[in-house]
């Protein structure tokens, strides 16, 4: 879930840069409210601390966060499950003799010296 929120914050950062880089877009940006970082910046400080601080004050909202949050990891896990097995046999089709029972295994006593 992490991975998820890292990515989109990671994304929307691409997003909010791309603009910077093409000069028809800093002229359509020309109207648009300006972001001031250092009150932007405090806001997200100030909003991450309240966050930090709701399972003080509402523990029930935690525990409900918790238990929704292993059910998404449930079935992120199955999801995941379906589509190797779709994968798998969509992508099973390998040459004639070549599985993975006939790859060598590995030599332990060659490797222990």
């Amino acid at each position: 879930m992490w991975f998820l929120i890292k990515g989109s914050f990671w994304f929307s950062l691409v997003l909010i840069a791309l603009p910077l880089l093409d000069s028809g877009s800093r002229e359509a940006l020309k109207d648009a409210p300006q972001l001031e970082v250092g009150q932007s910046m405090s806001a997200a400080m100030e909003a991450f601390a309240d966050i930090k601080q709701i399972c003080v004050r509402k523990p029930d909202i935690c525990e409900t966060g918790s238990e929704t949050f292993a059910a998404l990891g449930v079935r992120a896990r199955e999801g995941a499950r379906l589509a190797y097995q779709f994968l798998d046999t969509k992508f099973a089709d390998a040459p004639e003799g070549l599985t993975t029972a006939s790859l060598p295994e590995a030599d332990v006593e060659s490797t222990a010296d």
